[in-house]
């Protein structure tokens, strides 16, 4: 399980550094979420919402962009 965390806030972060769209990130995310929650359990959908969105807030603030939104 830690993997997936590993992964999951990895794939978070690569996403918030190619997409500049703030829109269109967020919607990636919910996407990969909710594919994810079909192919497996729909609380895995949720877990990996929250990990990804980890990855992108900690690219927010390493790149201090968060004041920006």
């Amino acid at each position: 399980m830690l993997m997936y965390f590993i992964i999951f806030t990895v794939i978070g972060f690569i996403i918030g550094s190619l997409v500049k769209d703030i829109n269109k990130t967020i919607a990636i995310i919910i996407v990969v979420s909710i594919l994810w929650g079909l192919v497996n359990e729909p609380i895995w959908g949720l877990v990996t919402l929250g990990e990804i969105s980890l990855g992108f807030f900690v690219y927010l603030i390493i790149n201090k962009k968060l004041t920006s939104y």
